[in-house]
C-alpha cells in the first residue's frame, strides 16, 4: 500500500529540516580572541554565530509549517486540531486548494530539498575533516595546520560549496508553488505569471547577494591563511586552483 502524498511531504521535510539544522550548528566553541582575524574588515566576517542561530530559527519555523499543514490533512490528525492548524497557517482566498498544494511533494520542491541535504552533508564532512580548525569565526588556531587532503584536494573551500548548494536549494523550496510561503501566506499575487516572475526575481536577488557575501568572506579567509602559512598556502593554491567548484571556479 502506497503512503499518501502528505505523509511523503512530512517525512521528507523532517529529514531536510534535521540535516539542515545540524549543518548550521557550530561544531566548535568560539576561538580565543587572540586567534581571531583582526580587525573584522567587513560584514562577511562579523556575527557568524548570530547569523547561524537566526538561520536555524528560520529553518525550524519553515519546516514546522511545511510539516503541520500536510499533517492537518491526514486521518491521524484530530479534526479540531486540523481546523486550528489551517486557521493559523492558511491565509489564502482559496484555502482548500492552498492546503492541497502544500501537502504535495512536487519535483521542484524535491530537487531543492535534495540540494539542501547534499550541501548540508558536504558541510558536515568539512566539520569532520578540519576538526578543531573549523570555526564560524575567521581564525588561526593555536598550532593550526593547513588541511589539504580529502575534499580539500579538489577545492579550497568545500564548506562554502556546501553552503552555496543548500542556499540555492533553500530558495527553490521557500518560493516554490507548493511551499507554505507562496501557497498559504497570502503575501504573493494570485496571478500565476506575476507570481512566477516575482518569486524568480526574489530568488535571483537573494542568491546573488549571498554569493557576493561569500566571495568577500573567501577573500578575507584566503588573505588570512596566506599571511599565516606563506609558501605552504601558495603551493597548495597552485595544486588546487579552484575555490568552490572543480574545473569551474
Amino acid at each position: 500500500m502506497n503512503a499518501p502524498a502528505p505523509i511523503w511531504k512530512m517525512v521528507f521535510m523532517a529529514l531536510v529540516g534535521f540535516i539542515f539544522d545540524y549543518s548550521l550548528t557550530p561544531p566548535q566553541p568560539p576561538p580565543a580572541s587572540k586567534e581571531l582575524l583582526k580587525p573584522s574588515r567587513s560584514l562577511a566576517t562579523r556575527f557568524p554565530r548570530a547569523s547561524a542561530e537566526f538561520g536555524k530559527l528560520l529553518i525550524r519555523t519553515w519546516a514546522l509549517a511545511e510539516i503541520a499543514l500536510p499533517f492537518a490533512t491526514t486521518d491521524i490528525c484530530p479534526p479540531s486540531l486540523s481546523k486550528r492548524i489551517i486557521k493559523l497557517l492558511v491565509h489564502s482566498q482559496q484555502p482548500a486548494a492552498a492546503v492541497a498544494r502544500v501537502s504535495t511533494l512536487t519535483p521542484m520542491f524535491f530537487i531543492g530539498g535534495c540540494m539542501i541535504i547534499f550541501g548540508s552533508l558536504l558541510r558536515v564532512a568539512c566539520f569532520k575533516a578540519l576538526g578543531r580548525f573549523f570555526t564560524y569565526e575567521l581564525s588561526v588556531r593555536n598550532e593550526h595546520k593547513l588541511i589539504t587532503s580529502g575534499l580539500y584536494a579538489f577545492v579550497r573551500h568545500p564548506s562554502y560549496t556546501g553552503v552555496l548548494c543548500f542556499c540555492f536549494g533553500e530558495y527553490l523550496c521557500f518560493f516554490e508553488e507548493s511551499s507554505w510561503l507562496v501557497a498559504c501566506s497570502g503575501l504573493f499575487p494570485r496571478d500565476e505569471y506575476v507570481r512566477t516572475c516575482l518569486v524568480w526575481g526574489i530568488r535571483a536577488t537573494l542568491y546573488s547577494t549571498f554569493a557576493v557575501y561569500m566571495h568577500r568572506r573567501m577573500n578575507d579567509e584566503e588573505a588570512m591563511l596566506e599571511k599565516h602559512f606563506g609558501k605552504e598556502w601558495k603551493d597548495w593554491k597552485k595544486r588546487v586552483p579552484y575555490r568552490i567548484l572543480p574545473w569551474v571556479y
